[in-house]
């Protein structure tokens, strides 16, 4: 009898403990699934992650939205976005590099858009600016020695062959905007005649092309490259960091071009959308952008940081967005082809 009350009990707490075990796992379950809801909004950016937390963080805070953000370059990110309706907004890449893929975007005019200096007029409602987003060259100072470089004839001296930093433009809008400016300044107003110095140019990267934007800026800051084309923000950022580098504005001209935010015409939370851009572009969160993150605001009532160059300062060339636009691929495929004539 004892045996049998002992087997009872036994049973008993086998199966209270698988009840409680089944419970257990259907609390886990049902928080796992509470933790990982869907989130209300999707952005993809070609943006550094570092310039990206504090954005992001503070708009979910201030909308209650919950925001997923997709790391990607821009052509990646241009593709992903035209491909996928659950991606709600493009931030960043340039106007240069994205206008073209227009019809894509939905229009949307932000209240803030009559704080905008007076240059962005007319921009099409597809398009919201975001921020300047001038081109520079970036030095490492521990590898430089007595080599000058001011600017893109600089970049020519012989004792940097094969150790210039620049990505593929057509993979990345920051070496694309590279790319126009340097057609632009060398080719004195003239594109097409700067594709002389494209060639030496490129007979001086000696083969070395990199694949992100990223890989140049870090690149050159970790003393892999001693100069690199890149953008202004990207390299403020690794002088924040106390990189030993330069930044230089180049001394034949520097193209100042805006990126911009971008809703997804087939979004289905296009309210959501629309509150990223007022916030992204508001005076809050651009007074925060030019003091802490090293870009220039597209607002007239918010101040560059000290760290720029004075926006007087530096010479700056004007492009035909439209010719730049009308000649995008066959510029980066005429790059193309220019490189790997000089490929051994």
């Amino acid at each position: 009898m004892t045996d049998l009350i002992k087997h009872h009990t036994a049973l008993l707490v086998t199966a209270l403990s698988a009840a409680v075990l089944g419970i257990a796992v259907i609390l886990f379950f049902a928080f796992w699934k509470e933790e990982r809801k869907e989130p209300d909004l999707v952005v993809v950016s070609p943006h550094p992650k570092a310039f990206m937390i504090s954005l992001i963080k503070e708009f979910e805070n201030e909308t209650g939205i919950k925001t997923e953000v997709i790391s990607l370059g821009t052509s990646d990110a241009l593709k992903r976005i035209m491909d996928d309706k659950d991606v709600d907004v493009l931030w960043g890449g340039s106007l240069l590099t994205v206008s073209s893929y227009e019809e894509a975007f939905y229009p949307y005019h932000t209240e803030n858009r009559e704080a905008f200096e007076d240059r962005f007029d007319g921009v099409d409602e597809r398009i919201t600016c975001f921020t300047l987003v001038p081109s520079v060259i970036m030095i490492n100072m521990d590898l430089i020695g007595d080599i000058e470089v001011e600017g893109y004839e600089d970049l020519l001296d012989p004792r940097l062959k094969g150790r210039i930093a620049f990505a593929d433009p057509g993979k990345s809008s920051s070496s694309f905007e590279h790319l126009v400016n340097m057609l632009y300044a060398m080719g004195n107003g003239d594109p097409e005649k700067g594709f002389d110095y494209v060639e030496k140019f490129c007979e001086n990267l000696d083969g070395v092309l990199l694949s992100t934007s990223s890989e140049v800026y870090e690149g050159v800051a970790n003393g892999k490259y001693t100069v690199g084309l890149t953008f202004e923000e990207a390299a403020v950022t690794m002088l924040k960091s106390d990189k030993h580098i330069k930044i230089v504005y180049m001394e034949e001209g520097v193209v100042f071009t805006p990126d911009g935010i971008y809703i997804n015409d087939l979004s289905e939370r296009k309210d959501k959308a629309e509150a990223f851009v007022d916030f992204m572009t508001s005076r809050n969160a651009q007074s925060f952008i030019t003091a802490n993150l090293g870009r220039r605001s597209v607002r007239i009532d918010v101040t560059d940081s000290d760290i720029v160059a004075p926006f007087d300062s530096v010479k700056t060339i004007e492009v035909q967005t439209e010719n730049v636009i009308g000649n995008k691929d066959r510029w980066i495929a005429c790059f193309e082809e220019i490189l790997k004539r000089g490929e051994p």
